[in-house]
This record gives C-alpha cells, structure tokens and sequence, in this order.
C-alpha cells in the first residue's frame, strides 16, 4: 500500500453530506525519489468529526504503476518529488444518514459505501485491438466460400496502417491463380493504391500514396460498379476507369494481407475492419460509413472480419456467411 504522505486532496474536503450524496475527490499523489517499480495502491477512508475513532466508511483500493525506477532527487535545500497524476476522480458513495437518539442524549450518525465506485481511480478508454503483419509471412487465411464467388459489381473496404509501400503488398486478395490467370484485388503496387482484376489483362484503377499515410490509419475502399472500378481514400475519391470487367470466377482462395494460400505479396503494417460487399457502394455511402461500426446484417455484406478479438488464430466473420479466417504467423495489437 502507498504512504498516506504521498498524498494529498486537491480542493477542499466535503463536511456536510446530503443524504444518500455521491461525492467527488482529486487525489494527488506525489512520488517520492528512489520509488521501486511496481504496483501501488491506496484508499480514503471517511470519519465522522463527532466519532474520529470510527471509520464511517471506506473505499476499496485504488492502484497506479510506477513505471520506472525514479532516480536519487539532487541535494537541493528542499526535496523534488516527481509527481504522478496516477489516481482520478474518486467517488464516495455514502448511503442514507439516520440518527440514533438516546443513551443518556447522546447523538450518534452511521452510514455505509453505497454501491457506487468508491475509492476507484478514473477508468481509461478501451483499448482498440487490430492485426498486425510483418510484410514476411503474416496472413488471413480466407478459403474460397461461396458466398464469395460471384460476378460483376463489389466493394472490398479495409483500415489500414501502412508500413512499407514497396512492391505488390495485398490488403484483400482473391487469387492469383496461374492456371487460367485470375486475380481480384485492393493492394499496394509499388507507391501506389490499387484495386481490379486480373485475368491476364490488368482490369485496375490506381492512385499514388501520400507519403503522409505511411505510420497512420487509412481508409480505403474499392468499387466496381458494372462500368468502372473506384478508388476512395477515407471517404474521397482517388481515381475512377472504366473497365468491362469487375469481380469472377477465381478457382482460388481469398486472403487478407497476401496472396490467396499465402507465400507472396505480404502486407505490412496493421490491419482491421476489412468488409466484402456483393454489390457496389456509392461515395456517399463510403463516406458515411467511415467510423460506422456495422452489425453484420446489412444488405450485401457477405464477409465482415472486424480483426479485433486481440488473441485467437481465428478472425470471426460477423456476417451471415460465418467464414472465419485463420491468422498465419501474425501478432495483434491495441492502442
């Protein structure tokens, strides 16, 4: 447990308490020089004036990490403490007041915790999982569903973080196969965007890569609509050309990250919420949908692999397909 001289209450404690009240406290906790690494922990407790011998209630354990072993403070004529603003808000959940009258006119108050979250330093933001790949042989495995073997108009959609913009480095991949050649893809060629198809003849659309997206979060989505494939970035669109060829028959499995069944064209960088749709979506669509978090259940969605479970080698299909897809020789992450 922490020395109670770490700490200290920021404002003015409370003396009055309404009945049944919920009270709010900033601690402030300064660490002293030479602190160890680890765990700490402390909790308040709440007296009455009238009886400061008995504790009137008291808030479980609130902890914080030091994180490192704090160096000697200098000889200076007054110590440095390094401070850590490692405890929040605490909340006090005091329940009703009641009085108890007699014993020669003697007046005693009691009370308990409530339910509340007493004593309990404020709670950080969930942290997001997603799949990392090393651009060496890191992989989602998809098979060749039959939910995902159709014709014509698609959109594949996918968050990407981009490590590395050289060579063919598939984000979501239908193929390649060499006998007959066939590919359907939304990959990184060379600095650039690129989405299309590939029967021996190269049916794409593409667009050079802002240096600026190398280390952060992009959205990309790929469209064939039955007369062109589309390109958009976040929700804008990068490039458009005209094709007569959009999705086909590709007797080859689907990959995130690589070549379908692995061995090439490895991805590298983070990955998550990668969306196949049987039907083409418009810019509107795209960019409405940027930050949505989908249900699995929209028209059209036939493979929706959010990439966020953070463990597991299997990545959960969340449509009605239910093809999930086995992670090959990558790691998760979360931020």
């Amino acid at each position: 447990m922490t020395s109670r001289d770490w700490l200290a209450l920021e404002g003015e404690a409370e003396r009055d308490f309404p009945p049944d009240g919920t009270h709010q406290y900033t601690v402030r906790v300064n660490v002293p020089p030479g602190t160890p690494q680890g765990q700490h922990a402390f909790h308040l407790s709440v007296v009455n004036v009238a009886n400061p011998d008995e504790e009137f209630t008291v808030g479980p354990s609130a902890s914080f990490q030091v994180p490192l072993p704090q160096a000697p403070a200098p000889r200076k004529k007054l110590p440095i403490a390094w401070l850590a603003l490692a405890a929040g808000i605490l909340v006090i959940a005091l329940a009703t007041f009641f009085a108890l009258r007699g014993r020669g006119g003697d007046e005693a108050a009691q009370g308990v915790g409530g339910a509340g979250a007493a004593g309990q330093a404020e709670q950080a933001p969930a942290k997001q999982a997603f799949l990392s790949l090393d651009g060496k042989g890191g992989y989602v495995e998809l098979g060749n569903p039959r939910e995902l073997i159709f014709f014509g108009p698609i959109t594949i959609e996918a968050w990407i973080r981009p490590r590395s913009l050289n060579g063919l480095r598939n984000i979501v991949v239908h193929g390649h196969t060499h006998s007959p050649q066939a590919e359907v893809y939304l990959r990184i060629n060379n600095g650039k965007y690129q989405v299309g198809s590939f029967n021996g003849q190269d049916f794409s659309t593409s667009a050079d890569i802002p240096t600026s997206d190398v280390g952060r979060w992009v959205y990309l989505a790929g469209v064939y609509d039955g007369a062109r494939w589309v390109l958009y970035r976040d929700g804008e669109m990068m490039a458009s050309t005209p094709h007569p060829l959009g999705t086909f028959f590709v007797d080859g499995p689907w990959a995130i990250g690589a070549r379908g069944g692995g061995r090439e064209r490895f991805f590298q960088g983070d990955i998550r919420d990668v969306r196949i749709w049987n039907l083409p979506r418009g810019q509107q669509e795209v960019r409405a949908d940027k930050d949505r978090t989908f249900t699995g259940n929209e028209q059209g969605l036939v493979g929706y692999w959010p990439l966020n479970e953070g463990q597991d080698v299997l990545a959960r299909d969340l449509s009605p397909s239910k093809n999930d897809g086995l992670i090959r020789d990558a790691t998760w992450g979360s931020e």
